[in-house]
């Protein structure tokens, strides 16, 4: 189906400069975090408060509310991180927009997902936008502050791949007619091109025997969290060791042990792993490093390895059992590396990466 969009813009001031945002490369996925309130308490708040944040377009059951034109910047990320520009060369306050759901309270969360996601397509299409590459969640830009959208979406049982596929689903709809209007002086609304929305979501808890997306990304978060999946990794099914990993989690830290992951367990998860500081400022060595190597280069690798949260012991220098098997827990995050436990160049890469987000 097609939703309307509305466009009910704020008066220029601290939320909104009037400045021109030029050409938009990406779209970054934000959530309120304030539940209950909606896309019209949100759009008279930043009207009337004048706050130095903003956001384009808030979203909740009834509206897809557009609060500053899209051609005009909105204050949506921190300036001073930097993930933003490393991914898409520009901040992302002068080169995206800043799409925040509405959750909670009496709000509808399955209509508001819908919009969300048919909104997300309706500006993949108007700015030929990809929404693998170009889709990024507020929490991957911000790791030390932020957990938007992410959380709250795998608290109603959808991944962020799950909702990426949803985005691409309806894109697909799309015939490439988006309109561009001009910005109105009263409120006004259009019907863009129609499209579905597939709309995939698993209930919670979820337990042994469940798998897709969904299971992958628990998985992925255990094992950045240090809860090590030898035998079958993050292959996204929810077998006996998954569950095993879940109830030591559980335990320690004083969760109901019950191998489920719930709302509760979940937050949590989620919570572990962000309350680490991103850094830029962490040197790493080129070359190849492995068990039995000493030297500064190894306390390098075990710094940044304790500073990404896989905890190598002790950042003495010695490449021994604890820091093969941190650097094996974080490959086995990622398909494109070996898990070996082997320290080279592109295990070094993706350090890198998880350090600059």
């Amino acid at each position: 189906m097609a939703y309307e969009i509305t466009r009910d813009y704020i008066r220029t001031g601290n939320s909104r400069s009037g400045q021109s945002i030029g050409k938009v490369r990406f779209i970054v996925s934000h959530d309120t975090g304030n539940p209950g309130s909606t896309a019209y308490g949100n759009r008279n708040y930043f009207d009337t408060q004048q706050p130095s944040a903003s956001a384009h377009t808030f979203i909740d059951d009834k509206y897809i509310l557009e609060i500053i034109p899209l051609n005009e910047k909105a204050w949506h990320v921190r300036s001073n991180v930097t993930g933003d520009n490393k991914r898409y060369g520009a901040n992302a306050n002068d080169a995206a927009i800043g799409v925040e759901l509405c959750h909670g309270g009496k709000i509808n969360f399955q209509q508001a997902y819908n919009r969300y996601v048919w909104y997300h397509a309706y500006l993949c299409d108007r700015f030929n936008l990809n929404p693998n590459s170009d889709i990024i969640a507020h929490a991957t830009l911000d790791p030390a502050r932020r957990t938007d959208p992410i959380n709250i979406l795998r608290t109603n049982g959808i991944s962020w791949s799950m909702f990426i596929d949803d985005v691409e689903e309806a894109l697909r709809n799309f015939n490439g007619s988006a309109p561009s209007p001009p910005a109105p002086s009263q409120p006004q609304k259009s019907k863009p091109p129609a499209s579905a929305v597939k709309s995939v979501r698993v209930s919670l808890p979820i337990g042994e025997g469940d798998s897709g997306p969904f299971v992958r990304d628990i998985q992925q978060e255990l094992i950045k969290a240090g809860y090590r999946l030898l035998r079958f990794g993050a292959d996204g099914v929810f077998g006996e060791e998954t569950e095993n990993a879940v109830m030591k989690f559980q335990r320690d830290h004083n969760l109901s042990v019950d191998g489920l992951v719930g709302p509760v367990t979940l937050n949590k998860l989620q919570e572990v792993n962000h309350q680490r500081v991103s850094s830029t400022d962490f040197p790493l060595p080129t070359g190849t490093y492995r068990r039995g190597d000493q030297g500064n280069a190894v306390k390098q690798i075990q710094r940044a390895l304790k500073q990404i949260n896989f905890n190598p012991g002790a950042i003495d220098g010695i490449y021994g059992s604890k820091t093969e098997d941190a650097v094996r827990r974080f490959q086995s995050m990622y398909r494109a590396l070996a898990d070996d436990g082997i320290y080279g160049p592109n295990t070094r890469k993706y350090i890198r990466m998880e350090l600059d987000d």
